[in-house]
C-alpha cells in the first residue's frame, strides 16, 4: 500500500564509527603522546647511565616523528598504523631484556599491551586477536628466559625502579582508558545509528502499511493474506487533469498532483481510512479493514463528500477546470502484502472491480455508489436512486448518487 509519506528531514548524523578521518586523527594524537613520553623515559634511563635502554624509547620517538612527517606529505596512514603497532609490541620487550627482567625494568613490558588495544581501535577485532596472542607470547618468552628478579646489573636505584613501576602502570592505564573509551564511543555511536535507522524503517513501514500488517511483517510472517468482509472501496479520478498536464511543465504537474493527493491523504487520515495506492491521477482508498462495515462505509462516504468539496473549491480559487468522479462499493475482499524488495499492500476481489467500474461510469462532480454501500450509508446521507447500470465485464448493478450528509 502506498500511503502518503511525510517529508523526512535528515536527522543529524553522528560521526561514522569507522570514519577513516576520525581514526586518522586519533592515531596521530596517540602517536604524539607516546613519542613525547618515550623521549621522557629515555632521558631518565640516560641520566642513570642506562644508555642502551635510553636508545630504545628514543628510537621509537624518532621513527614515530619520521612517520608523522611522511604522513603529512603522502597518504601513508597504513605505514604509521602498522609501525606503531609493531614498535609498541616489540620495543618494551627489548627494553625489559636490556634492563634485566620484569622487576628491574619496572614491568615496562606492560606497554606492549597498547599494541592489541590499539589494533582493536585502528584495525579491527580479528587483527587485535593476533596482536594479543603475540603479546602473550612475548610475556611467556620473558618468563621462560628466567630473568633474575633483583639482580643488580641495572644501574637504576631501587627507589627509581619503584617510581617507574608506578609510572609504567599509570601510563599504560591512561592509554588503555583512552583507547577503550574511544572504542566504547564507537560502539555507542554505531548502536545509536542503528536505533535511528530502525526507527526510520519502522516509521516508513507504519506509513506504508496498516499497523496490524506492519507488526506481522516485522515478525516475518509470510504470506500475509486475509479475507475481510464488509470493506468499502473508493476510487476517485481527477477529471480534466490529462488536458491540464498536456499544457504544463513536469514541475507544475507534479506539484499540483502532490497538493491534491496530500490534501486527500489528510482527509483519509481524519476518517481513519487506509490509502491503498495512487495510479496516475487516480486515488484508491478503503475502510473496514478493522472489521466494522457500517462505520467504514460512513467514513468512506464522508471522505468522498469532503474530497469532492475540496476539489470544487480548488477549481474555483485556482481557475483550473478540474473535478472528481468517484465510485464506491462495499463487499468482501482479499487483502495482502506482495513483493520482496518493495512491499505493496493491496486488495482484490469483485467488490474492488465494481468500485473501479462505478468510478469510470460516474459523471464529473458526482459520487456513484452501489446498492451494498447505499444500505450502509442511507441512514446518514442523502442518496438518489439511478437504477441498474451495466458495468463492463459485470452483471447489472443497482446504483445511487451520494449526496450530502443529513443534518442531525
Amino acid at each position: 500500500m502506498s500511503r502518503s509519506e511525510p517529508p523526512i528531514s535528515p536527522a543529524p548524523q553522528p560521526e561514522n564509527p569507522r570514519d577513516p578521518e576520525l581514526q586518522r586523527r586519533l592515531l596521530i594524537m596517540s602517536t604524539l603522546m607516546m613519542a613525547v613520553a618515550s623521549i621522557f623515559w629515555g632521558g631518565i634511563y640516560f641520566i642513570f647511565n642506562e644508555t642502551l635502554a635510553a636508545i630504545i624509547p628514543w628510537t621509537y620517538a624518532v621513527i614515530s616523528f619520521l612517520c608523522l612527517l611522511l604522513l603529512r606529505r603522502q597518504n601513508l596512514n597504513w605505514l604509521l598504523r602498522e609501525s606503531q603497532l609493531f614498535m609498541s609490541l616489540i620495543l618494551p620487550f627489548l627494553l625489559m631484556w636490556e634492563l634485566g627482567g620484569f622487576v628491574n625494568s619496572s614491568a615496562v613490558v606492560i606497554w606492549s599491551l597498547t599494541c592489541p588495544l590499539g589494533a582493536i581501535v585502528f584495525v579491527g577485532r580479528k587483527a587485535a586477536i593476533a596482536w594479543f596472542i603475540a603479546f602473550v607470547g612475548l610475556i611467556l618468552i620473558g618468563a621462560a628466559i628466567g630473568y633474575p628478579s633483583t639482580s643488580s646489573t641495572s644501574a637504576l636505584p631501587p627507589a627509581l625502579i619503584v617510581t617507574l613501576f608506578v609510572m609504567n602502570l599509570s601510563g599504560v592505564s591512561i592509554v588503555a582508558f583512552v583507547l577503550l573509551s574511544h572504542f566504547v564511543q564507537q560502539k555507542d555511536v554505531a548502536l545509536g545509528l542503528l536505533a535511528v535507522e530502525r526507527e526510520r524503517s519502522e516509521s516508513l513501514i507504519r506509513n506504508m502499511l496498516p499497523s496490524s500488517i506492519s507488526e506481522r511483517l516485522k515478525q516475518e510472517q509470510k504470506p500475509i493474506a486475509d479475507r475481510i468482509e464488509g470493506v468499502t472501496i473508493l476510487f476517485a479520478d481527477i477529471v480534466g487533469f490529462t488536458s491540464y498536464a498536456m499544457q504544463r511543465s513536469p514541475e507544475e504537474i507534479v506539484t499540483l498532483l502532490d497538493n491534491i493527493f496530500s490534501k486527500m491523504d489528510e482527509i483519509s487520515d481524519a476518517y481513519g481510512l487506509e490509502k491503498i495506492k495512487t495510479i496516475g491521477d487516480a486515488y484508491m482508498v478503503c475502510g473496514g479493514l478493522d472489521g466494522n462495515p457500517g462505520r467504514a462505509a460512513l467514513a468512506t462516504a464522508g471522505f468522498a463528500v469532503d474530497s469532492m468539496q475540496y476539489l470544487k473549491e480548488l477549481s474555483k480559487t485556482s481557475g483550473l477546470p478540474l473535478d472528481l468522479r468517484i465510485g464506491l462499493n462495499s463487499g468482501p475482499v482479499v487483502a495482502g502484502v506482495i513483493g520482496q524488495s518493495k512491499y505493496s499492500y493491496d486488495i482484490w476481489g469483485d467488490a474492488v472491480n465494481v468500485a473501479a467500474r462505478l468510478q469510470q461510469n460516474a459523471d464529473p462532480g458526482s459520487i456513484l455508489i452501489s446498492g451494498e454501500t447505499c444500505d450502509l450509508v442511507s441512514s446518514d446521507y442523502d442518496v438518489q436512486p439511478l437504477g441498474e447500470m451495466t458495468l463492463k465485464g459485470h452483471s447489472p448493478v443497482a446504483t445511487f448518487a451520494l449526496g450530502v450528509r443529513r443534518k442531525t
